[in-house]
């Protein structure tokens, strides 16, 4: 029986939704324990409950102040660790573990050592324990300068060292300042400036998101930025991780999909994992639509702003796909264009896979 790999999400009403990913039709009988411990031998865990469902909801308010872990034990198989895969942390949406995924030659990613998120510019009181507890030891943020200006990361304390690796994506700065309602005159001439590019095609948007992705893949500052990245990753030293941008969408998807690609996480995963982002912002999705519309009064101009906001396979599909066709698959890439050798790659592989 393989599992591509499990993972679980916290639900408002106090309850954890468990999620299995398997070809299997059905599911022998297994156990569900939690534990506090990254460790899917240990005994310290507590019984939650039996069953064969690939997905279920079950009673389990997620622990508010450091990350808890499940494991599922089969009679015939060794148990299996993962955790929340959207992190409860107050003041922040879209930070996540990265770890579960399968890759093509049967390892998996380990659970607690890479995240991605949004920045940490609003991480509340009450949310920064449960973040410190996470280890974390570097952070990659690939803001730009006026960003990290105008909405400074929340420190997380003695022993992080963040490095700034801009890869000089404009796209996803734009529906980020439309947020931020502290500038008129530049709100207007983003919208003015979306009703020309709708004139012109009504797909302008998805089009310039496309766009965005492919520029990640072939511009030079792109390829320094993420390269840069790699390189801090994969020293031993610098982890557990995470990667993060403004919402952690584009720019930390980008990156998050080279690492995952490295690692040989298949295709299917790695768009899995980004498409995570719409689910993990859905409550915002709503309103920022209506913002959009507000300022614009024009439902094809919305459509355009919330497009580059929104999260969408062909997005980082178009990325993947460029780097298939140009490298034949993204270790290669990242040897080719981002000038990895063969033994920062090993250590990424000891790093970040079990």
């Amino acid at each position: 029986m393989e599992i591509k790999y499990i993972e679980a999400f916290p639900l408002d009403n106090g309850k954890t939704e468990l999620n299995i990913v398997s070809d299997e039709e059905t599911l022998e009988e297994y156990h569900l324990y939690w534990t506090y411990e990254k460790d899917p031998f240990t005994k310290n865990r507590s019984f939650l409950l039996s069953s064969r469902e690939k997905r279920l909801t079950f009673h389990a308010a997620p622990e508010k102040r450091k990350p808890i872990y499940f494991i599922t034990e089969w009679k015939d198989q060794a148990p299996m660790l993962f955790g929340y895969r959207i992190l409860p942390v107050d003041g922040m949406y879209n930070l996540r573990d990265m770890g579960g995924y399968i890759t093509e030659s049967g390892r998996r990613i380990k659970w607690g050592v890479g995240y991605r998120s949004d920045y940490f510019a609003f991480l509340e009181d009450s949310g920064l324990e449960y973040v410190k507890n996470l280890g974390i030891k570097t952070i990659i943020d690939y803001r730009n300068e006026e960003e990290i200006k105008r909405s400074p990361n929340r420190n997380l304390g003695d022993g992080v060292t963040t490095y700034f690796c801009d890869p000089n994506a404009h796209t996803a700065m734009v529906a980020g300042l439309l947020h931020n309602n502290e500038n008129l005159t530049r709100d207007e001439a983003i919208v003015k400036q979306a009703k020309i590019a709708v004139e012109e095609k009504p797909n302008a948007g998805d089009l310039r998101m496309i766009q965005q992705q492919l520029n990640f893949v072939m511009s030079d500052e792109s390829r320094k930025a993420f390269g840069n990245s790699l390189r801090i990753l994969a020293r031993r030293s610098n982890n557990p991780s995470v990667q993060h941008c403004r919402g952690g969408k584009d720019r930390t998807g980008f990156g998050a999909m080279i690492l995952q690609g490295i690692l040989g996480v298949p295709k299917d995963l790695m768009i899995h994992d980004y498409m995570l982002t719409k689910r993990a912002r859905a409550e915002k999705n709503v309103r920022y639509y209506q913002r959009y519309l507000e300022l614009s009064k024009d439902e094809r101009v919305a459509d355009y702003l919330f497009s580059l906001f929104d999260t969408k396979p062909e997005y980082i599909e178009a990325s993947i796909d460029k780097i298939l066709e140009d490298f034949g698959s993204v270790r290669e890439y990242a040897k080719a264009a981002l000038s990895l050798d063969d033994s920062m790659i090993s250590q990424l592989e000891d790093i970040f896979l079990e």
